[in-house]
């Protein structure tokens, strides 16, 4: 089952978190060597319209199970002041899971 997380970014601002997925079964970490991930932010669970897609980079050791999740000034800019929904996928061969999901809220920014 996905975590579910609600972040809150301001536009124009670097978005980057640090996630790490853990093994149910052993309890340690999942070894994400042979997984590639995606994410994507969108205006409601239903729309095609893709609002940013996030750059997910895997940290190493790839045995640690953790990645980046991000979005640049220029991603978070082109976003509208609202509550998203997003997630982030894990996928290898025919196995794929949400790992993360939830809301991302964008506020606006005053300082130009």
């Amino acid at each position: 089952m996905a975590e579910i997380t609600e972040f809150n970014i301001g536009q124009g601002e670097t978005f980057k978190v640090l996630a790490t997925v853990e093994n149910a079964d052993t309890g340690g970490y999942l070894d994400i060597t042979d997984y590639s991930f995606t994410g994507q932010v969108r205006e409601n669970y239903t729309t095609d319209e893709l609002a940013a897609s996030f750059t997910i980079t895997k940290l190493s050791p790839q045995t640690s199970g953790s990645f980046y999740v991000e979005l640049t000034p220029s991603d978070t800019s082109n976003l509208t002041q609202r509550k998203y929904v997003y997630d982030i996928k894990m996928t290898s061969g025919s196995i794929s899971r949400r790992v993360l999901e939830g809301y991302f809220v964008v506020r606006p920014a005053s300082t130009r």
